[in-house]
């Protein structure tokens, strides 16, 4: 039992530093891949951009522009009641934005007691 307690006791450190350091390797890793994709999703809006269809595109649908001589029609439900100030609010102009997203790295049935034993946070 001795020789048991004393190897736990030595090996502990090791362990911990090397699952430390495998939970931030998954951790970056997944960090990469949601960055790439990302960095492909905008690299296609890019592209997109660069063509007079995508630019047209972004102006009407991003912006709310038209083209001279066209006329806007804004179907509202009369059911709902929306106060004009709100109803322009909902119709300005939102530009999409590629958010960041967070990332964890792979979750299995062990981690959480991993976690609480190496004290990963």
């Amino acid at each position: 039992m001795a020789a048991i307690g004393l190897f736990a006791w030595t090996y502990y450190p090791v362990a911990r530093v090397q699952y430390r350091e495998t939970r931030e390797v998954a951790r970056l890793q997944a960090e990469l891949d949601s960055l790439q994709a990302r960095n492909a999703r905008l690299s296609k809006q890019v592209e997109r951009l660069k063509t007079p269809e995508g630019v047209e595109d972004y102006a009407r649908t991003q912006l709310g522009l038209v083209k001279a001589g066209e006329n806007v029609v804004v179907v509202v439900d009369e059911s709902r009641s929306v106060p004009p100030t709100q109803l322009a609010m909902s119709m300005a102009a939102r530009p999409m934005i590629d958010s960041d997203e967070t990332t964890t790295g792979p979750v299995g049935p062990w981690t959480g007691f991993l976690d609480f034993l190496f004290g990963v946070e």
